[in-house]
């Protein structure tokens, strides 16, 4: 998430603007975040051959082709559909912004959420998760990309519908954490607690969905322990909405454990 500064809304000298009573606020950007799968082959090219000794028409039988690795590939392309969704939908989002900067709309005020003016504009609760910097293109860029790599790894192993669940309640629960602790007339923009989320839902998957996600727990942890210490000591970068995503996407995440849990065990 980033904030950028206050900019009143309306023509300029229009009278009594209830956006124009704040000083300008320091911009937050931020939202940083940033799997191979090693096909098995036989270590002898020969492995599997018939051979007849001295005999001339000695055959030498050829490796079959990795079948379930070549699945697992278009699945795993295939399985990204709402990944893709969500990354063309904030560039669709950044792009009206600068639509909007050229007609004289400042979108940080239009888009951006501020606690001292969300009952105003409510709909920047979600429209917020959706903008990005318009003077910093690296924060749409990290964003993007991070929500690609979790994406890749999370979507298609959860289905579609859990990672939408995840990543669009991850998002209000920055926006939530954002209105209770951030500066009333700062306004905050970006994907990053949606992204800090599918941190939250993998870390969770780690911890409680059993020992084959445990593998990479201590690489996860210092992922995340990296994007919140930088979110601490860099100026201008939403912890608030950090904190509220990973905490929401683990809480989402468990609940969706438990209730897959709970749906597999034998009825009595």
């Amino acid at each position: 998430m980033t904030q950028g500064p206050h900019e009143p809304i309306g023509e300029p000298g229009s009278p009594r603007d209830p956006r124009s009573d704040s000083g300008p606020q320091l911009p937050q950007y931020g939202r940083m975040a940033d799997p191979s799968q090693p096909a098995g082959q036989p270590s002898d090219p020969l492995q599997g051959a018939s051979w007849q000794a001295g005999h001339p028409e000695a055959r030498q039988a050829r490796p079959a082709p990795s079948v379930p690795s070549v699945r697992q590939a278009r699945r795993r392309g295939g399985a990204m559909t709402v990944t893709w969704v969500l990354i063309g939908i904030n560039a669709a989002v950044y792009a009206v912004q600068w639509l909007l900067s050229l007609m004289g709309i400042n979108p940080l005020v239009l888009l951006g959420l501020a606690p001292g003016y969300v009952s105003q504009a409510p709909w920047t609760v979600i429209t917020s998760g959706f903008s990005h910097s318009m003077s910093n293109p690296a924060h749409l860029l990290l964003n993007m990309y991070t929500l690609w790599i979790f994406g890749r790894m999370l979507e298609p192993e959860i289905g579609r519908g859990r990672f939408l669940t995840v990543y669009l309640l991850s998002l209000l629960g920055g926006a939530a954490a954002v209105l209770l602790l951030s500066p009333a007339y700062t306004f905050t923009v970006g994907a990053s607690g949606a992204v800090f989320g599918l941190f939250g839902a993998v870390l969770a998957l780690a911890l409680w969905g059993g020992r084959r996600y445990r593998e990479n727990l201590s690489g996860i942890l210092v992922l995340i322990g990296f994007n919140t210490a930088f979110g601490l000591f860099f100026p201008g970068i939403s912890w608030q909405g950090h904190l509220g995503g990973i905490v929401t996407g683990m809480v989402v995440m468990g609940a969706l454990l438990g209730l897959r849990g709970r749906g597999r065990r034998p009825r009595g």
